[in-house]
């Protein structure tokens, strides 16, 4: 997560380049100054090596142009693209806020699984993010065939708004490159591979079987295939039987578990066809059960997660029904209408135990009245009632 926090800077061009966000096997990404932008950007800049291989200077190239033309609250902008030396760079949008990745190792070791709501709608967000991508057409109205290819959790960035944000659109990457290329190239990826992109089949379902592989991890604080090499998450990601997330998280409702499984389908023709389609299925859950929360309460229970100290945990579901109930300072002390984060998830986690205590009385109650109905009262009782127009001694 961004913090802020600077170094002395270095010399890129027209940018003053700071400490580094990330590494990967074809690039750098680091904090940069633009100075004639006059604002902060993420500056990824290809690798020595990567800037060898024709191939992958020219997917940069085609790849770096192509995103440019991304116009979408849900994705990180790109803002410049060009060569200084021998080195190729794209200037992209710096959101401020952690990874998911981040999100999740945080919570795992201070306030457990995120809440199904707070999921819900990040998942949403990035739904629309996939639709409008998938959907990209140039000036002729022709399909540019954008697919991410990469959806995973450091690949998502929740803003300092509650903006879920899409980042890396696959730049220099292949997507006809061999199995044997990608081995130890995009290490530890394979795990939100969809199993048809490892045989060389690329299309937009590849990216929902990955958002499927990113909502099993968000709602069960584990990765849904994990192992200690490549080849045995390959052979994972293709053989392993999936649980549905339920499984580890009795908070999860059905529906939203077959969401997920159905994003999780190995055969694509059984997968989720379209991102609008998943996104509908999300929304039919979250308005069916009434869990909606907006991005401002999103990002204000986040705020609180990374507050929370390993050793010291407090329930995420807990906080989340009284963050609810109270005014955001996100929204300048307006209170949200209170939504239903689900009955038996409440129940769970101590809240509706005063709706139990009525419907306990109302039980009470119903019971004697029938029977004083089928028995009358006791002659006992009786003797204590005042006789009418009679007055109390």
């Amino acid at each position: 997560m961004y913090d802020g926090a600077v170094s002395s800077p270095e010399e890129f061009g027209s940018y003053l380049v700071y400490e580094q966000l990330g590494v990967g096997g074809m690039a750098t990404v680091h904090i940069a100054e633009s100075r004639g932008l006059r604002k902060r950007v993420a500056l990824k800049r290809l690798l020595p090596h990567a800037a060898e291989n024709p191939d992958l200077v020219q997917s940069f190239i085609r790849e770096a142009r192509l995103v440019a033309h991304l116009r979408h609250a849900n994705i990180a902008q790109t803002y410049d693209f060009g060569k200084v030396g021998d080195t190729y760079f794209i200037a992209m949008e710096l959101v401020p806020g952690p990874t998911v990745s981040q999100l999740i190792r945080q919570c795992k070791s201070t306030v457990g699984i995120i809440p199904f709501p707070i999921t819900l709608n990040m998942l949403i967000q990035i739904c629309d993010a996939l639709d409008y991508a998938h959907n990209l057409v140039d000036e002729t109205g022709t399909s540019l065939g954008l697919v991410h290819r990469d959806v995973s959790p450091p690949n998502i960035i929740i803003s300092n708004t509650g903006l879920a944000k899409l980042i890396d659109f696959g730049v220099a990457k292949l997507a006809n490159s061999s199995l044997q290329t990608k081995v130890g190239t995009v290490k530890g990826k394979f795990s939100y591979m969809a199993p048809e992109y490892m045989a060389g089949q690329l299309d937009a379902r590849c990216d929902l079987w990955a958002l499927g592989v990113v909502a099993h991890e968000l709602l069960t604080n584990r990765m849904l295939f994990d192992a200690d090499d490549d080849l045995k998450v390959i052979d994972r990601v293709r053989h392993a039987p999936i649980p549905p997330p339920s499984r580890y998280n009795l908070d999860v409702p059905r529906d939203l578990d077959a969401v997920v499984m159905t994003a999780l389908e190995r055969l694509p023709a059984r997968r989720w066809q379209t991102a609008a389609a998943m996104r509908t299925a999300l929304n039919n859950v979250a308005s069916e059960l009434q869990t909606s929360v907006t991005n401002a309460q999103v990002i204000e229970w986040i705020e609180w997660a990374f507050t929370q100290q390993p050793g010291h945990e407090r329930s995420g579901v807990t906080e989340l029904i009284k963050l609810l109930e109270q005014p955001s300072k996100h929204t300048k002390g307006r209170a949200f209408s209170t939504p239903r984060v689900g009955a038996a998830m409440m129940k769970r986690h101590g809240a509706g135990r005063s709706i139990l205590l009525w419907l306990l009385l109302i039980a009470i109650a119903m019971g004697t009245g029938f029977a004083v109905y089928r028995w009358g009262i006791p002659d006992e009782l009786t003797k204590q009632l005042p006789v009418p127009g009679k007055r109390a001694s």
